[in-house]
């Protein structure tokens, strides 16, 4: 069973940051302003193993947000604005 993924960020250059931490060859694109990241995933196991790559470098990097969209399912991370120094 494929999986399409779709994650979404503020900036291409934070999709950059996502995607260099995503198993393989991914490439983050810019679409509207915003940073775009496309891949599909062959199981709920890669699917889940994406998730937690998405949110150990948004808190690692401190971006602004984050969308991760898949089936029919989205998952939001959002910056509480507090960045550390």
């Amino acid at each position: 069973m494929s999986v399409r993924v779709i994650i979404e960020t503020a900036s291409k250059a934070e999709a950059e940051l996502i995607a260099d931490e995503l198993p393989g060859k991914v490439r983050a694109e810019s679409w509207r302003g915003f940073g775009v990241i496309r891949l599909g995933a062959k199981s709920k196991q890669e699917t889940n193993e994406l998730m937690e790559a998405v949110a150990r470098s948004f808190h690692e990097h401190s971006l602004k947000w984050a969308r991760v969209r898949y089936d029919d399912e989205e998952r939001v991370f959002k910056s509480n604005g507090h960045r550390g120094a």
